[in-house]
């Protein structure tokens, strides 16, 4: 990289830096967060006690006793049977507990709930009884056989699954994307105010090609944004959210942020004055965010396909899921590469348009 695209750089950061309004904008994406997480937590609290109220659950069951989901279910408890008696993933959230159920008459169940036990304990004893015995059973039956059930916490409580699921499905790409929103009035700005400052010209009379110059000005702006990107992830890790393949990520909103920036450029190639351009950014990102965060019901088959290629869905799929299918992401990276590169091409163009750069 050529020593004046840094110099530039620099410099752009040093503007950057000595404008309140920016330090003001993180400062806003902080409580922007803050907030989201906390009403991720409260949406989980309230749904965990309006769910299927007065319900016995459904519990995952591995069973040594022939018949016992069967009745089980007569006693108004749902099971999916679990094949291997090993059982080391995280719960599902529609998933209330495990339940072992051994020919030595004992039953080990893992709750997510303790306070549970209280209501399953007669109906499993009863259900188990019945199973062991193929079918009904009288009470003087019931009573000698001895069933031991050993009750355990699991270490997650179906708030914190509600939560989590709620921000990986919704609120992580809002979060990620934050920054990359507000960076583009950043990078927008630094632009039109070369030309309300009468200095545009002479940037342009200086020995970088157009398309260094506006490498010189995305470069700061880039760098500021994958600063808080990184900042939010490590925000939500210690709210317990984990986010799997960070570079992958990282990779991804690159591209994303390459795509936008370059737009934001487009826009400010063709405004004489900050608040012109600020009012094409708002008309643009009010679109984008209709499309990424709205749902937009619809019978058209090819919108519904465009629909399914929003950047939210790859984001949604490479920081939930510890394993990734890279056919399928990588097919969302060439297309949003290609939409960048058709973008910064534009931008490039625009840049060198006389009537764009005329003072």
């Amino acid at each position: 990289m050529r020593k004046e695209i840094i110099y530039l750089s620099i410099k752009e950061f040093k503007d950057i830096i000595r404008e309140k309004v920016y330090i003001f904008a993180f400062l806003l994406q902080l409580f922007i967060v803050i907030g989201i997480v906390l009403i991720g937590s409260s949406y989980a609290y309230i749904q965990t006690y309006v769910d299927d109220p007065g319900s016995q659950g459904t519990y995952l069951l591995y069973s040594e006793v022939e018949g016992l989901p069967g009745y089980l279910t007569q006693e108004s408890i749902k099971s999916i049977s679990l094949r291997n008696k090993e059982f080391n993933g995280t719960l599902p959230r529609n998933i209330d507990g495990i339940i072992w159920a051994e020919k030595d008459n004992s039953v080990k169940v893992l709750l997510k709930n303790q306070s549970d036990l209280d209501n399953l304990f007669e109906s499993i004893k009863r259900a188990y009884v019945k199973a062991k015995l193929n079918g009904s059973i009288d009470e003087e039956i019931l009573n000698p056989i001895s069933i031991t059930i050993y009750p355990e916490n699991y270490s997650y409580s179906i708030t914190d699954l509600f939560f989590v699921e709620i921000m990986q499905i919704l609120f992580i790409p809002l979060i990620l994307l934050l920054p990359i929103f507000l960076s583009m009035n950043i990078l927008s700005d630094s632009i039109v105010g070369e030309k309300e400052r009468k200095t545009f010209e002479i940037l342009l009379a200086s020995p970088l090609k157009r398309v260094e110059i506006i490498f010189g000005k995305i470069l700061p702006t880039f760098i500021i944004s994958i600063t808080q990107i990184i900042i939010w992830i490590m925000v939500l890790s210690v709210r317990g959210i984990s986010i799997f393949n960070i570079p992958l990520l990282i990779i991804f909103l690159s591209i994303i942020m390459l795509l936008l920036f370059s737009m934001s450029i487009v826009f400010s190639n063709i405004s004489s004055s900050i608040t012109e351009s600020n009012l094409f950014l708002t008309l643009f990102m009010m679109v984008v965010t209709l499309i990424m965060f709205v749902p937009i019901p619809s019978e058209n088959h090819l919108l519904k396909e465009i629909l399914n290629y929003s950047p939210i869905i790859p984001i949604i799929k490479i920081s939930s899921n510890p394993s990734i299918d890279f056919i399928d992401i990588g097919k969302y990276i060439v297309i949003y590469l290609g939409l960048a590169l058709v973008s910064l091409s534009t931008a490039i163009k625009g840049l060198s348009n006389d009537e764009n750069i005329r003072l």
